[in-house]
């Protein structure tokens, strides 16, 4: 008799260590797609087709696109000491912008009689900037060019869905000061080394929790819902506006620090309480952990991720739900769900409730079983849905949406506060 009970007991511990093995092989399996899934989403941004690098490029690209326009170019220049996010939506630009005119356009005049001669129109007040003022200017072949030293706050629209793992285009909305239209902007590609993937920027700037990717140079077609009261603005008609783009690489290692690694010490947290569940009467007086104690264990990491989401839900005011918020549902769920197994384990059970029987076989070791392939497999599933799809394969679709988004409103309001400033 005694050698069959123990035949039998040890039959139960091979079998529950087998289903150990496959619930760490399952795991094992879940990690490895999310990395691959991360490794892939950090790999995954593709030059724009749209970047313009030689000047040959830009003057079909106008010639096609713009058949009708014809205006007087002005070679413009731009080059970024600084770039820092204010918040979600506001990014700070500090550098030099300079621009081409014949030598006669200016001759004989003081810098400050000189009119700044480009307006960002999507800049706002952030209370710090100041008007841009000439810094140099140089006479070069019958051209004489002028620079200016700005600094300027945008308010741009980003898509943060995939955050920790997104990727960003800042760019700088060039209008030229004449409203009338009698000029247009060109890039000054002559003042820059444009073999390299990213130039147009102070070689150590300071991007914090960013990695710099690439800059160029394109144009955006534009109509406007007003003719700013000059009878030469045609409001159905699409004007080249210019742009310098600066595309940016989250850097991961920060935000996994911040935001994820939290995420996943309070899980590994929530399993040590539930393998503290036991009916053993020595281990529950070993480990000093009852339903009670289990409740309250929960209690206490539920407004620790309460908290943690409340942060990253005020960083990101005004976006939807981006990916990492995601996982917070998730550990409300392991919360609920370890606390409610630790009451159901401990309930009276005369046999006939088939749920208690699952819980209570083998000491409650369904649920830890299950516990870390249904987590690892949520995660799996929703960075597949989330990181996985591309948008229309190119970063700038963003950008395009941000023009819908940030209205007519702010072109017209700022173009003409930008007016009165310089």
């Amino acid at each position: 008799m005694l050698a069959s009970q123990g035949r039998h007991a040890r039959w139960i511990m091979m079998n529950i260590k087998k289903w150990w093995i496959i619930s760490n092989t399952v795991s094992a399996f879940f990690l490895i797609v999310i990395g691959g899934i991360w490794l892939n989403t950090t790999r995954n941004y593709r030059s724009s087709p749209d970047r313009f690098l030689t000047q040959e490029a830009t003057d079909e690209y106008l010639a096609r696109e713009f058949p009708n326009i014809s205006q007087e170019i002005l070679p413009t220049g731009i080059f970024i000491q600084s770039l820092k996010f204010n918040n979600s939506s506001e990014v700070n630009f500090t550098g030099y912008l300079w621009q081409e005119y014949d030598v006669e356009t200016y001759a004989g005049y003081d810098n400050d009689d000189i009119p700044v001669g480009f307006v960002f129109p999507e800049a706002v007040e952030s209370g710090s900037n100041f008007p841009p003022y000439i810094a140099y200017r140089e006479i070069k072949d019958n051209k004489e060019v002028i620079g200016w030293y700005f600094e300027t706050t945008l308010k741009q629209s980003f898509d943060y869905s995939k955050y920790p793992f997104d990727n960003k285009v800042a760019w700088i909305r060039i209008w030229s000061s004449d409203i009338a239209l009698g000029t247009r902007l060109v890039p000054d590609f002559s003042s820059y080394d444009v073999e390299k993937t990213a130039f147009g920027h102070d070689q150590n700037i300071v991007l914090g929790h960013w990695i710099l990717e690439e800059t160029f140079f394109n144009y955006q077609k534009h109509t406007y819902n007003s003719n700013f009261g000059l009878a030469q603005i045609d409001m159905e008609r699409h004007y080249p506006e210019l742009y310098f783009n600066v595309v940016l690489r989250r850097k991961f290692l920060n935000s996994f620090v911040v935001n994820i690694l939290p995420l996943v010490i309070i899980a590994c947290l929530i399993f040590a309480t539930l393998l503290m569940i036991t009916g053993n009467p020595e281990k529950q007086s070993k480990l000093g952990m009852n339903t009670s104690g289990v409740i309250g264990v929960c209690s206490g990491l539920f407004f620790v991720v309460l908290l943690s989401q409340v942060q990253i839900r005020e960083e990101f005011a005004g976006s939807s739900i981006v990916y990492v918020e995601y996982f917070y549902p998730l550990m409300y769920v392991a919360l609920l769900g370890v606390s409610v197994n630790s009451y159901l384990f401990s309930s009276p059970n005369d046999g006939n409730n088939p749920i208690l029987n699952w819980i209570n076989q083998d000491d409650n070791i369904h649920p830890k079983l299950l516990f870390w392939p249904l987590l690892l497999g949520s995660v799996a599933l929703i960075t597949a849905l989330v990181l996985l799809p591309e948008s229309n394969g190119r970063l700038l679709a963003e950008q395009e949406q941000a023009f819908e988004a940030l209205g007519q409103e702010i072109i017209e309001g700022q173009y003409w506060r930008s007016r009165n400033i310089s």
